[in-house]
């Protein structure tokens, strides 16, 4: 008894494999009478994505363009996903935001070295006479201001070195010098203000070169190196960011490429599967073809073999080792209207559609390579 049911299990097995394997038939049977509406369906599937995958070569290459533009605007760039152009540096460079750190530097050892003179030169026995502003009124000097027009005193440039006054060092010793000048220029040669104006005016260039002028030239080297730096800083800042857009992009159009390969590849399998089987003499005859014609007029065939089944190359002779009893009917379909060059109606609509497949699979190829 327990044999009976293990043999009625396998003839229930069999049974199962032999209704699937005709509703398979079945299926594929009304899908061959729907051929025609098959067809168009297939068509504008393929169409459809051909679509899509000129759009995106096309924003793909536009990107590309864009890139390489940016990267040769800017020669020292970096080689590598470089997208500041030289436009964006200059701006960058004449940025406040950027500069202000350097400028601050600058200003406070300005500052800091017109006090350090002044208070050597304040300190001299001849300073009294040029400590303070010049009080005309006072001096009875009635065309002082007639002939100094911008007057100056230590003390005044005291005050506004103490108040962070001046940008720059050169600001700060043209004040300096202009408290001396003045005095020279009001006071004739040979007088004792004179004199004494020329002799201070010496020792303040003596000091000037000696304490700050070449320590002044380092720390403005050394402010502008600061400078350099942090513009470099923002300019990696903004590469990245915009490398990241870059990445960003790329990323979305290969999980696009991805998807359209996908479904073409689904819609070969259905092809395939649906495609009627080949009469075995004309599987003969296209061997036949392959094997005689000239290898320029078989070229276009072999590609559509080797797309499918690239086993078929030998790599080590670098032959094509061809054998139309293993390939799918679709593609000996194809094959056969290569070489005969005058297909039926029924083939012509069939090509159709794999031209218009390999075109799109064409282009997803190109753009994985880029």
């Amino acid at each position: 008894a327990k044999e009976e049911e293990e043999e009625g299990g396998d003839g229930g097995t069999d049974n199962r494999h032999a209704k699937r394997a005709r509703t398979l038939d079945a299926e594929v049977t009304h899908l061959r009478s729907t051929n025609k509406e098959w067809r168009k369906n297939i068509r504008r599937k393929v169409c459809d994505a051909n679509v899509v995958a000129d759009q995106i070569a096309e924003r793909a290459i536009r990107l590309l363009k864009e890139h390489s533009a940016k990267s040769a605007s800017t020669k020292n760039a970096a080689p590598v996903l470089t997208l500041v152009s030289k436009s964006e540096l200059e701006r960058m460079a004449k940025d406040k935001a950027v500069r202000e750190v350097a400028e601050k530097r600058l200003a406070s050892l300005a500052n800091k070295a017109a006090l350090l003179i002044l208070e050597r030169l304040m300190s001299h026995k001849w300073a009294w006479l040029f400590n303070d502003p010049v009080n005309a009124e006072e001096l009875n000097l009635k065309d002082y201001h007639t002939i100094v027009k911008k007057p100056m005193a230590l003390s005044t440039v005291k005050n506004r070195a103490q108040a962070g006054y001046y940008k720059t060092a050169s600001e700060a010793a043209g004040d300096i010098r202009l408290v001396f000048e003045n005095a020279l220029l009001y006071n004739k040669p040979g007088s004792d203000v004179n004199i004494m104006a020329s002799a201070m005016l010496e020792k303040f260039e003596d000091l000037w070169q000696s304490k700050v002028a070449q320590k002044f030239n380092e720390e403005e080297a050394v402010a502008k190196s600061e400078e350099s730096m942090a513009r470099k800083k923002r300019v990696d800042a903004l590469r990245a960011q915009q490398n990241g857009v870059f990445r960003q992009k790329c990323q979305s159009y290969e999980r696009l490429l991805c998807d359209v390969e996908s479904f073409l590849i689904e819609v070969q399998q259905q092809i395939i599967v649906s495609c009627k089987p080949v009469a075995g003499e004309k599987r003969q005859r296209a061997q036949k073809m392959l094997e005689k014609t000239p290898f320029e007029q078989v070229k276009p065939a072999l590609g559509v073999i080797l797309q499918r089944y690239p086993e078929m190359l030998n790599t080590a002779t670098q032959e094509v080792e061809v054998d139309l009893s293993k390939v799918d009917p679709l593609t000996l379909r194809q094959v056969l209207a290569l070489l005969e060059g005058d297909a039926s109606r029924e083939s012509s609509e069939v090509k159709e559609v794999l031209d218009a497949w390999a075109n799109v699979m064409l282009t997803v190829l190109k753009l994985h390579n880029m």
